[in-house]
């Protein structure tokens, strides 16, 4: 997986994996579920359902498989045993959340074609039959009724029944059948799920059915076969193995900036949340990133890979919170595969936008992924196993590395990864107090500071969403574009007009999501991040420093000067220490605009730690 990234095989292994692992959890489930003393409630006992499984996989496995290794039954199982341990609270009776063990062995007998007759719960004006799909009953019973006989199925509540179609994902009167989206491309297939019923599909939060329309589900139909084709033609990350391990695609009404909102969880074996309509390169880059989640987790259930790690202190060049070791091994090998990705497009796209838009998200992504992959091996607690397998990561990164992008979308690249590193380390590292005070009074002085740097602690405080990664692409991509909203202005800035308004682009509860030009239009981006991404660092650099001086506190401006400034003590200062300079700008100001020049600050720093 390391080297190849899992192929078909490598994925059927961790299948298997994953199929052991759901069964050890719904054994778990039955037991405790039987011993609990406020159920079954008005639902038949759990052991019922656990007889009518085992029918089940001796008539057909394949039924079963197909039950165990559907998302939302992982999702349901993992919360019903966290509410059952009192870890958990959940909305709900809790007779009605065990009892869906009830739904999914339904559907398992309906999948084998078994004769049969089980209660299940009812919820959200109908009965979820995992995998198959949801009947609606027009009643308020809190149970309704799955019988099978001779191959005809139905759902009945009182004297309402719907029958099921022999084809369970096709539409019937009061039933909607689970559908599926498809990718082909020169014979690589891809056919996950669009699940907009169960109410488990969303491993963050429980919801009911939100059913798309016909437009709807085609619009989702025609982007996700055009990323498919685009997840096919590459070779870096084997396309069959993303074939084998997606399973459902969620759309969800999530928003991230500034790159577009997609999820995974371990929970999910296979299920993809993703937020809105997107492009097709960027909807197939997100495919290729979950996928590699998906993968290393279910490896990680089989080989331990990292021990601990689960202290949320550590830089993720792709996050601005501090992040625990093993999400950072999880981010290492996600990126490695995007990089991959960009690499063979890249490979593709020749020159113009299309190979400048390539080159800097490949730039971008191989800095992110080696930076990472660094910290994990200076600072984490790895398996020989884990050591093994970061190594041979290590070796593929290496000639990703070594290969030359062209200078704008390099330039732009390595600024973002200065850029994202300032300001995670202005949000989340504060200076010893001691020793701040000793270099702010020798800045007030103007004595020696002390030859030590101040020791630094992790205190993760409020993130914002950078704009300037947005700004860069829209650069690459649509050249004519942005030229227009730079001549446009942008919004004001302190040296020349109205102070800027960054409400907008101050969206801190958000983590990814890619900024088209509407947005930007929309959020009008700052006249100094508009000249960063020109090039030209002398307007950026006036621009950055009355925004400084305007609000000292505006980190991104900070790293907006540093990344303006010529190469010098001034810039080597927030390039190395940018939360150094902004503790000793603020230790010394008395009220806002009186602090030190930011420039002549940094500078004094800078030569003064020579680094």
């Amino acid at each position: 997986m390391a080297r190849s990234s899992g192929g078909p095989a490598a994925v059927a292994e961790l299948r298997s994996g994953q199929r052991s692992r759901a069964m050890l959890l719904l054994r778990a489930l039955v037991d405790i579920a039987s011993a609990h003393p406020a159920l079954p409630g008005p639902l038949p006992p759990p052991r019922d359902a656990w007889h009518l499984l085992v029918r089940a996989e001796r008539r057909s496995p394949a039924a079963v498989d197909r039950l165990l290794l559907h998302p939302p039954v992982g999702v349901w199982l993992n919360r019903c045993l966290r509410r059952l341990r009192g870890l958990e609270s959940g909305d709900g009776p809790l007779w009605s959340a065990v009892g869906h063990l009830h739904a999914v062995a339904a559907s398992a007998a309906l999948l084998a074609g078994i004769d049969f007759r089980g209660a299940v719960p009812v919820r959200d004006g109908g009965v979820i039959l995992p995998a198959l799909g949801f009947a609606r009953i027009p009643d308020r019973a809190d149970v309704a009724e799955v019988v099978m006989t001779d191959r005809k199925a139905a759902v009945v509540s009182g004297p309402y029944a719907v029958t099921l179609p022999a084809d369970f994902a096709e539409e019937a009167p009061g039933w909607h059948g689970l559908r599926r989206l498809r990718g082909e491309h020169r014979g690589i297939v891809c056919s996950p799920y669009v699940d907009d019923i169960d109410p488990y599909r969303d491993f963050l939060r429980i919801r009911g059915p939100q059913r798309l329309t016909d437009k709807e589900r085609q619009g989702w139909q025609e982007r996700f076969d055009s990323a498919w084709r685009l997840v096919a033609q590459q070779r870096e990350v084997d396309p069959r193995g993303i074939g084998a391990c997606l399973s459902s695609v969620v759309p969800v009404p999530y928003v991230a900036w500034p790159e577009p909102f997609s999820a995974s969880s371990p929970e999910a074996y296979g299920c993809v949340l993703l937020g809105g309509a997107t492009d097709p390169l960027t909807l197939a880059a997100a495919l290729v990133h979950e996928a590699q989640h998906i993968k290393l987790s279910a490896l990680m259930d089989l080989v331990p890979l990292i021990e601990q790690g689960l202290e949320e202190i550590h830089y993720a060049p792709w996050r601005l919170d501090p992040r625990p070791l093993r999400g950072l091994f999880q981010g290492v090998y996600a990126f490695a595969g995007v990089t991959g990705f960009w690499q063979d497009r890249l490979r593709r796209a020749g020159s113009g936008p299309a190979g400048d838009t390539a080159a800097f998200e490949f730039a971008l992504r191989r800095a992110q992924t080696s930076s990472g992959l660094r910290t994990l091996l200076d600072h984490a607690e790895l398996t020989p196993m884990g050591e093994e397998f970061l190594h041979r990561l290590e070796e593929r990164l290496a000639q990703w590395l070594a290969r030359p992008v062209p200078s704008v979308p390099g330039r732009l690249a390595a600024d973002l990864i200065e850029d994202h590193r300032m300001v995670h380390r202005m949000r989340h590292l504060r200076p010893d107090p001691g020793r701040l005070a000793q270099w702010a009074r020798a800045w007030r002085e103007r004595s020696e500071p002390p030859r030590e740097l101040p020791g630094t602690s992790v205190r993760p405080t409020r993130t914002e969403a950078l704009t300037r990664p947005a700004l860069a692409r829209l650069r690459l991509r649509d050249p004519e574009g942005f030229a227009r909203l730079r001549e446009g202005g942008g919004a004001g800035s302190p040296d020349g007009g109205d102070a800027p308004d960054r409400s907008d682009l101050d969206r801190s509860d958000l983590d990814r999501s890619d900024l088209d030009r509407s947005d930007l239009d929309r959020s009008a981006p700052d006249r100094a991040d508009l000249d960063w991404a020109a090039g030209d660092t002398t307007a950026a650099l006036r621009r950055y420093r009355g925004r400084v001086e305007a609000d000292p506190d505006d980190i991104a401006a900070w790293a907006g000067l540093a990344l303006s400034l010529p190469d010098g003590p001034a810039r080597t200062a927030l390039l190395s220490h940018p939360e150094l300079v902004l503790a000793v700008h603020r230790e010394v100001r008395t009220a806002p605009g009186t602090g030190p020049d930011p420039v002549a600050l940094a500078r004094w720093i800078g030569a003064r730690t020579g680094r």
